[in-house]
C-alpha cells in the first residue's frame, strides 16, 4: 500500500504540469475563435486584459511541477537553479539586446533541453516570454510564444536523443530552422487576430519572411559563435549533479 502512494506521489508533478498544458492550449484555441468565450452582462469579455495572468497562471504551474519532480533528490535543487538562471538570462536577452528578432532565446531554450531533459527545455520555453513579456507586453502572442517556445524546448531533448553527439555545425542549422518554425505559427496568430480574412492571408504570412529569416539568422550566429562553450559549460553542470551507485 505504501509503496503504491510513493508511486503516485512520485507522479503528482504531472497534474500542474498537464494543467498548464491545458491552460496554454485553451488560451490559444480562444484566440483563433474568441466567440467562444462565455459572454458576461451585455458584452462579451476582452481575452487580452487575461493574457498576463493566463501566462504567468501557466508558467507559475510549470514551476511547481518541476520543484515536484524534483524535490526529493540534492541534484534536483541545483538543477533548478541552472535551470532557473537560463530562464533569467533567455528571458532578459529579450529586453537588452536591441537588434530585432536577433536574440538568444531560442538557442538557449533548445540547448537546455538538449543537455537536461524534456522538463528543463520546456520550463525555459514557457517562462521567457511569460517573465519578458510583462515589460515588452503581453497579448494573444504571449501563448503562442510560450506554446512555440516550449516545442522547442522538448525538441532540444529528441535532438539529444537521436544525434547525442551532434556536431555544432548540425545544432546550428538546427537552430536556424527554429526562426521559421517559431515565426511561422506567430505570423499565422497574427491573421487569426485580424479577423482571420482569407484574401489578406499570403500578405501577412510573406511580411513575416524577412523576420523569420532574420531571427533564424540570429539563431545560427549565436550557436555558432557560444554554442559550442555553452553546452559544454551545461554538460558540466549536468555531470556534477549526476550521482551513481556503485555495487
Amino acid at each position: 500500500m505504501l509503496d503504491k502512494e510513493q508511486r503516485a506521489a512520485s507522479h503528482l508533478w504531472a497534474v500542474p504540469a498537464a494543467i498548464s498544458f491545458c491552460i496554454i492550449v485553451v488560451a490559444v484555441v480562444l484566440s483563433v475563435r474568441p466567440q467562444l468565450m462565455l459572454y458576461f452582462g451585455h458584452g462579451q469579455t476582452d481575452l487580452n486584459l487575461y493574457y498576463g495572468t493566463i501566462s504567468i497562471t501557466a508558467a507559475g504551474l510549470l514551476v511547481l511541477s518541476i520543484v515536484l519532480k524534483y524535490e526529493s533528490t540534492a541534484s534536483g535543487a541545483k538543477e533548478m537553479a541552472v535551470i532557473g538562471a537560463l530562464s533569467a538570462l533567455s528571458a532578459a536577452s529579450r529586453l537588452v539586446i536591441p537588434v530585432p528578432n536577433v536574440k538568444p532565446c531560442t538557442f538557449l531554450i533548445i540547448a537546455a533541453g538538449y543537455v537536461f531533459g524534456p522538463e528543463a527545455g520546456v520550463m525555459v520555453g514557457i517562462l521567457t516570454p511569460a517573465v519578458s513579456n510583462m515589460f515588452l507586453g503581453q497579448g494573444y502572442w504571449t501563448v503562442w510564444q510560450m506554446l512555440m517556445w516550449a516545442i522547442a524546448g522538448w525538441s532540444g531533448s529528441i535532438l539529444k536523443r537521436f544525434y547525442p553527439k551532434i556536431t555544432i555545425e548540425a545544432f546550428a542549422a538546427y537552430a536556424f530552422s527554429w526562426g521559421f518554425l517559431f515565426g511561422m505559427p506567430l505570423d499565422f496568430a497574427t491573421w487569426l487576430s485580424l479577423n482571420g480574412n482569407v484574401s489578406i492571408l499570403p500578405e501577412i504570412m510573406l511580411a513575416g519572411v524577412p523576420w523569420n529569416l532574420l531571427d533564424g539568422l540570429g539563431n545560427l550566429l549565436f550557436v555558432l559563435v557560444a554554442g559550442k562553450y555553452t553546452i559544454s559549460i551545461l554538460e558540466k553542470y549536468r555531470e556534477r549533479f549526476t550521482v551513481e551507485y556503485l555495487d
